[in-house]
């Protein structure tokens, strides 16, 4: 995985490629909270941030029998999304997102009292994770650090750790360099002469 501080000076994604085609995401990652405690969160992901017209060409391309397309393959774009929105293995950026949902309360007051705002962190998904993550870890011995630590980076059964590697810095580049052609309004290549 790239620079683990990358996401959170980068911020999420604002597109991705698949196929060749750049699909826009024009919602907001705050959606997260929402969608991430799901069990089958990936679709539901990809409904709330892409822009309506993409995922009229996703869901035709699903619906065409045709189209070797398949729904693990549209559930490992929104894992790699979630990973490079986060900085984090998706897995890990939903256990932490589930504590969020889980004490929300206790934590927007904790950390109102703090000078953050626990609200706008949701569209920072990385700083979102961070301050979670050392909440989460302050005061642990090293030994209670491990665990936790263990605990965290623990897949969810059924997960294929091989299968689902964690996006690669070709796969970050390629994403950050079509986000850059939809704000100029063309495509950018990723080929080094």
């Amino acid at each position: 995985m790239a620079e683990q501080w990358r996401p959170s000076l980068d911020g999420p994604p604002r597109s991705f490629e698949l196929d060749g085609e750049v699909y826009e995401l024009v919602g907001s990652w705050s959606v997260l909270l929402d969608v991430l405690t799901l069990v089958d969160w990936q679709l539901e992901l990809l409904y709330a941030l892409v822009d309506p017209e993409d995922l009229d060409v996703l869901d035709d391309r699903l619906d065409d029998d045709d189209d070797p397309l398949e729904l693990d393959d549209v559930d490992r774009v929104a894992e790699q999304l979630v990973e490079a929105a986060t900085g984090r293995r998706w897995w890990v950026a939903q256990k932490l997102y589930g504590h969020v949902a889980a004490a929300w309360s206790e934590l927007e007051g904790r950390w109102a009292l703090r000078g953050l705002d626990l609200v706008a962190m949701l569209d920072r998904p990385a700083y979102l994770c961070n301050v979670v993550h050392a909440y989460l870890a302050e005061g642990a011995g090293d030994g209670e650090r491990r665990i936790f630590e263990a605990k965290l980076d623990r897949p969810p059964g059924g997960v294929d750790v091989v299968e689902t590697p964690p996006v690669s810095d070709e796969e970050a580049a390629a994403a950050f360099m079509a986000a850059v052609a939809a704000t100029k309004g063309g495509r950018v290549s990723t080929a080094v002469a």
